[in-house]
């Protein structure tokens, strides 16, 4: 067997292929004295594996994002990193205290025991994840405010992996954090939670992955890149009102509720022409006007520091 024909076979076998081992090294290192010193290795491992990727297999319509560097590496810091912890302190008080203040008892169950065997908790999780930041993700895109904050993920030129976290925190918390906030508080077995959750976190990664891959019947179940590249595509697809394709890990929700998007020409997913703002915002570099715009307090922070600067 040739060395094109192995290279052109691993395209379909290298994203599922990394996937399970990631999941693996996230579910047994857990816990370790890697994650006490620093939790968010594997994320950095799992982006810095993909940016490989894709210098190996690069895309045809690559398009440079090197003046975006600072911006990415900035938010990617905050949103692992602080995003959070933050989200946590505030939300699980409030969220564990109104069904104690409105039905008299924790949400829905006080002991895991009582949610089902591990096989139905684990299969629980990754559809209530899922379905969650399903709708989520929908209602982000149809919600003027919320979208004012989700747009800024939108207006990346490329899907790559090092801007994956490129997402206004609140926009991100909503989306990615506070559903584990609930699954926490509803009372989960943690082992389920340990083996569910690196699953839809690792394949929300991999959708950012810049590489060409190519993941045939796998678009159908997960949000591959294929499938993930529509989503931001520049031009929204005819039919649909504000974009397609609204998974985060799986891609079924979406021809259930006849979102998904895959054209084909000869049995091979075709890619967008461009990918962008629908509406034509521009690619922010500026993290500080990403994080205080949609909020309307650029003008109130910016304007102390422009002074100090031109002094």
């Amino acid at each position: 067997m040739s060395v094109k024909t192995l290279a052109h076979a691993g395209r379909f076998a290298i994203l599922p292929s990394l996937f399970a081992v990631f999941v693996a090294i996230r579910i047994l290192s857990k816990g370790s004295s890697a994650d006490r010193v620093f939790p968010e290795w594997w994320t950095y491992l799992i982006l810095a594996t993909l940016m490989i990727l894709e210098r190996l297999y690069t895309y045809k319509h690559r398009v440079s994002q090197r003046p975006l560097l600072t911006r990415d590496i900035i938010s990617t810091l905050v949103n692992t990193l602080i995003t959070g912890a933050v989200t946590g302190f505030i939300l699980y008080p409030v969220l564990a205290w109104i069904p104690e203040y409105f039905l008299g008892r924790r949400l829905v169950f006080a002991a895991s025991g009582q949610l089902g065997p591990f096989w139905l908790q684990f299969a629980t999780i990754l559809l209530a994840v899922s379905f969650f930041r399903y709708w989520m993700h929908r209602f982000q895109h149809k919600n003027e405010f919320l979208w004012k904050l989700h747009s800024y993920h939108h207006s990346v030129t490329d899907l790559q992996a090092r801007n994956t976290f490129v997402s206004h925190p609140v926009d991100f918390a909503l989306r990615n954090v506070m559903v584990f906030i609930i699954l926490g508080i509803i009372g989960f077995d943690n082992v389920a939670l340990l083996v569910a959750i690196p699953v839809v976190q690792v394949y929300g990664i991999f959708s950012h992955c810049g590489a060409d891959m190519r993941s045939g019947w796998l678009n159908y179940v997960f949000v591959t890149p294929e499938v993930h590249r529509w989503h931001h595509s520049l031009v929204v697809p005819e039919g649909h009102k504000y974009s397609v394709n609204y998974g985060v890990e799986f891609s079924f929700w979406d021809v259930l509720f006849g979102t998904y998007h895959p054209p084909q020409k000869q049995g091979v997913l075709q890619p967008p022409e461009k990918l962008g703002h629908p509406g034509g915002m521009p690619d922010e570099p500026n993290y500080l006007r990403l994080l205080l715009v949609p909020l309307g307090l650029y003008g109130i922070f910016s304007r102390p520091w422009r002074k100090a600067t031109s002094n």
